[in-house]
């Protein structure tokens, strides 16, 4: 469940990204169909069809390829919060706190209390209601900051959010498995 959706969450995030960027300006067909090439030319989105055609294939690869791609992997969150942090000023993300908080609030809190209700209603109980807090309910990606940077967007909001939650989520993570345990529906 949980490994389909990322790929799907980061088509959405370049295609959002695209479309407020300010490459399409206003809604013409060659704006769009520039906006279109763009996404088509967009390196997440080249990487996301390259492993999943790996995977389809079941390409096997050499094992210095293979520790190569895992070193790059468990570096990606690390930089990106280093990158984050030495990037981050404080005053500018003070004039964007409103929607920071409203996008915290729907990362953390929102999209949880809509959703997990609904998945209770469908049978969902233990390791299937985590991995959907989890999906729900983590932490904004880090990586969102290099992909809004990387893309013109708004990089001092996605920043800001990526801070945010990070902070917010030990409480409301708690919160939420807390909940659950209560309602015994996760042992």
């Amino acid at each position: 469940m949980i490994i389909g959706s990322v790929p799907l969450y980061n088509v959405f995030a370049v295609i959002v990204l695209t479309f407020e960027s300010g490459h399409t300006g206003t809604d013409s067909s060659a704006n769009i169909r520039k906006a279109f090439i763009n996404i088509l030319k967009n390196p997440i989105i080249i990487g996301i069809v390259l492993g999943l055609i790996a995977s389809f294939i079941n390409l096997p690869l050499p094992g210095i390829v293979s520790k190569s791609i895992n070193n790059l992997a468990v570096m990606t969150s690390p930089l990106a919060l280093i990158s984050i942090g030495a990037s981050f000023e404080g005053r500018k993300a003070l004039a964007k706190l409103k929607p920071t908080f409203a996008a915290s609030f729907m990362k953390l809190l929102g999209w949880a209390a809509i959703f997990l209700p609904t998945a209770v209603f469908l049978g969902f109980r233990d390791q299937e209601l985590i991995a959907l807090l989890i999906m729900l309910a983590s932490p904004c990606t880090p990586a969102a900051y290099i992909m809004a940077k990387n893309m013109d967007g708004d990089d001092i909001l996605a920043s800001s959010i990526v801070v945010a939650t990070t902070l917010l989520s030990s409480v409301t993570l708690t919160f939420w498995i807390f909940l659950l345990r209560l309602l015994s529906l996760i042992s």
